[in-house]
């Protein structure tokens, strides 16, 4: 029958000239003939982004168009062009045939360099329900952000003294400028968000007594303790903890730097500890990991960024002690790392206890990655065990209000991933009040097609386009980092997109009803009619 249906002619006909991928013809075909093809970059996205559409809008150049299909699924979009790991670009069509991907992130970043202030979305009619959201990371301002368009009275309870979690906290201003966080905050408190800064949950305030005032609850605190290595020395003076030094740097009292300073650890927050060692004036900065080159787990634009500036690693190496002299920390003591992983993949380092490397250092900053803090839940019914029975895919906690977001209810992630975790929460808060069912529908993918073949004759070949970046000055020296594409620069990568998907008749059963090309808001489908039914 396949092979059958491939024979007919198919008589839709699209015009990727015109086409922004949008979906709408697909979702207003009656006889489910219609699919589109979902572009990696998009299926790559965990925001849902039409990326193919955006980048294709910039090479028409129609920027306010690619701004507007950005925010439609994307709340905080010029924070994002600053912070996301670039998912889409892994997924690059381009990428995989063996070039570089496309400018994505590059582009976003062209379209909201200007620091505009975001406008304010459609928000529902008042449903009278209240929710409150504990936390204000990436997870949380999203969950908040959607609730708030659906008409919910949202208030989002952070425990700091400004909300952001760690975008504020925990990423270093010369990746996000604090103004530009709080321009893109401001959004929230225009859509009637209730944002309680410096209120904790965990003690005189409960998640109890939260659902006894809220109709539903969020719980988006993400992974904010730092972890400890256990070993000897580890309490000595100039040894620090990478989140607690990174939020130190923010409020301006992790005081001066000198000489050689280690960072322990391999990932993302670890190089951001380094690059912030070296601007309070470290004059040697190293990273050590137990990890071997190439097999770090940090994004690898930030690990080049490291490289760039001046940062030197250590790779395959562990700590076995570290030694001080007069109550501070002087030396490192290292040991060879022969294995991170065993054979099933659990971590359980493995080391040569003979092969022995001493390093100086006037600091030690120990950025081995975060856990949960589960004092959120003293004095509530909840207990850190109840983490075991979270729906996966509703964010809810068994058969109550209590729903988990971000990396407090899925483990240490992305900001992106955060986001999207937030939304999956919003979605079942929002059915919870409206009294839906919350999985109906939800593992459906949608009428998409994700495996097909990419056809490359579109893609021009102009080399990628970068944009400027700022080199390090020196000591103090926290100036925003990457650079905008100029216009010029922006067409130029948008052409390079071999623009990958696309809606198509795929069962051959159109009977002509035209809703699809009545549906498509840039006329560019176009149903050809046999003659003989005109």
């Amino acid at each position: 029958m396949a092979g059958y249906l491939e024979a007919l002619s198919d008589n839709i006909r699209v015009d990727k000239d015109k086409c922004i991928f949008c979906g709408k013809c697909v979702d207003t075909c009656i006889l489910d003939n219609l699919r589109l093809k979902l572009a990696p970059c998009r299926q790559a996205c965990p925001m849902g982004v039409n990326v193919q559409g955006y980048v294709q809008l910039v090479l028409r150049g129609e920027e306010d168009r690619a701004r507007s299909l950005i925010r439609e699924a994307l709340p905080f979009p010029e924070m994002m062009c600053l912070v996301c790991h670039r998912p889409c670009e892994a997924a690059c069509e381009r990428g995989r045939s063996g070039e570089l991907p496309v400018n994505i992130r590059g582009l976003k970043r062209y379209l909201f360099a200007e620091g505009t202030p975001p406008p304010l979305p459609e928000k529902a009619a008042a449903s009278g329900k209240r929710v409150a959201i504990v936390g204000s990371g990436p997870a949380g301002l999203v969950a908040a952000y959607d609730l708030a368009c659906r008409g919910h009275d949202v208030v989002v309870l952070e425990k700091a003294a400004a909300p952001g979690g760690q975008l504020r906290t925990g990423i270093p201003t010369f990746r996000l400028p604090e103004e530009l966080l709080d321009r893109e905050l401001a959004v929230l408190p225009r859509l009637g968000v209730r944002i309680a800064c410096d209120t904790a949950v965990g003690g005189e305030q409960t998640l109890d007594s939260l659902l006894d005032e809220f109709d539903a609850v969020i719980l988006a605190t993400g992974f904010s303790l730092g972890r400890t290595l256990g070993l000897p020395g580890e309490d000595l003076e100039g040894v620090l903890s990478g989140m607690a030094f990174l939020e130190a740097v923010h409020q301006g009292r992790a005081g001066e730097f000198s000489g050689s300073t280690v960072v322990i650890g391999g990932g993302n927050a670890a190089v951001d500890a380094a690059l912030c060692a070296l601007r309070q004036g470290a004059e040697r900065v190293t990273m050590v990991s137990l990890e071997r080159e190439g097999q770090l787990p940090a994004f690898g634009h930030e690990l080049e960024q490291a490289g760039k500036d001046g940062v030197t690693f250590l790779h395959g190496w562990g700590v076995a002690r570290l030694e001080g002299f007069g109550g501070r920390v002087s030396k490192v003591v290292l040991k060879r790392c022969l294995q991170v992983f065993s054979p099933e993949g659990v971590f359980a380092p493995e080391f040569d206890e003979e092969r022995i490397l001493e390093f100086p250092a006037s600091h030690v900053i120990v950025a081995i990655g975060q856990g949960r803090d589960t004092s959120v839940f003293r004095g509530s019914s909840f207990l850190p065990d109840d983490l075991d029975r979270v729906d996966r895919l509703t964010c809810r906690l068994a058969d109550s209000r209590l729903f988990l977001a971000g990396d407090f209810g899925d483990g240490a992630g992305s900001v992106v991933g955060a986001m999207a975790s937030g939304r999956r929460a919003a979605e079942s808060v929002h059915r919870l009040l409206a009294g839906e069912p919350l999985d109906f529908g939800r593992a459906y993918a949608g009428p998409f097609e994700t495996d097909f073949a990419v056809s490359h004759e579109r893609g021009s070949d102009v080399p990628r386009q970068a944009a400027p970046e700022h080199d390090l000055a020196g000591k103090g020296d926290y100036t925003l980092v990457e650079g905008v594409l100029t216009r010029e620069q922006a067409q130029a990568e948008a052409s390079r997109c071999f623009s990958c998907g696309g809606p198509f008749g795929k069962h051959r059963s159109c009977w002509f009803c035209l809703p699809c090309e009545v549906a498509c808001p840039e006329q560019a489908l176009h149903v050809e009619i046999p003659y003989l039914l005109r």
